[in-house]
């Protein structure tokens, strides 16, 4: 006795423009059938959640122990949409370390069109560490998945490649000696700017939920202040004295110059 009405029901329903749902046996509508395409965004930036989501999990656990599981559950998603985002883990990874560097990279990029001082280079190096502490150790320690490998040389080119761009354009303004090799020197740059924060987290082994006390954060700024002095006089033309000592230039004093004779 049903069958009458519900076929003016879904005659009404065509009439309207086509089934819009789904009817089951008993004439019970469901749920509507998403079409393919790009997911839904009904809500807060669900690509942002999962990058801040794996972060956290990648600079803690690193990224053999984090899997897309662990990922999707924190950031309240599913792995598909991991997928539809970035592809892989690997792009995930990779994209992860691009973001939290990117304020450094935009930086170095207006350097090289304004070219500023030695000493805004080292901020905008060490920046991204204060917020992400451990960062440093995912940067430079050579994770055992090749696929980790991969991005994190992938990201370090990037970087590099910036800094000796910077480098380069600060030499030719005068604010750096042109006799320093400009990648040499950009490798210097990341190697007296990240110390601190290397030295730092090595300590931090094995106990790595525990903040930095105020003393210890002290003690960490103090360390990045003075490598940056460092490599302000390294990167300055050499003055003369008041004893009337000769400007030195943009040549250097070989080191068998200066080495002791044996």
């Amino acid at each position: 006795m049903l069958i009458g009405p519900l076929i003016l029901v879904n005659l009404g329903r065509l009439i309207m423009g086509g089934f819009a749902t789904k009817t089951n046996g008993v004439g019970l509508e469901e749920r509507p059938v998403r079409k393919r395409g790009r997911p839904l965004r009904d809500g807060p930036d669900r690509r942002e959640n999962i990058i801040q989501a794996s972060t956290l999990l990648f600079l803690k656990d690193g990224y053999a122990s984090t899997t897309l599981r662990r990922i999707a559950r924190a950031a309240n998603v599913n792995v598909a949409l991991i997928h539809y985002y970035f592809t892989s883990k690997q792009g995930l990874y990779q994209e992860v370390l691009g973001s939290t560097l990117q304020t450094t990279l935009a930086a170095l990029q207006d350097l090289q069109r304004t070219p500023l001082s030695v000493d805004e280079i080292a901020k905008a190096l060490t920046a991204p560490l204060y917020r992400n502490p451990a960062l440093v150790q995912t940067l430079t320690t050579t994770d055992s998945s090749p696929e980790a490998r991969e991005a994190t040389a992938a990201v370090m080119r990037r970087l590099t490649l910036n800094l000796t761009a910077c480098i380069k354009s600060l030499q030719k303004t005068g604010s750096i000696r042109r006799d320093l090799d400009p990648e040499l020197f950009a490798q210097t740059c990341l190697d007296l700017c990240w110390a601190p924060f290397k030295t730092d987290q090595a300590g931090l082994t094995g106990n790595q939920e525990e903040p930095l006390t105020s003393f210890t954060s002290v003690l960490l700024t103090r360390h990045v202040e003075q490598n940056t002095l460092v490599l302000v006089s390294a990167a300055a033309y050499r003055t003369g004295t008041s004893t009337g000592t000769e400007k030195r230039g943009t040549q250097m004093v070989p080191l068998s110059a200066t080495s002791p004779k044996g």
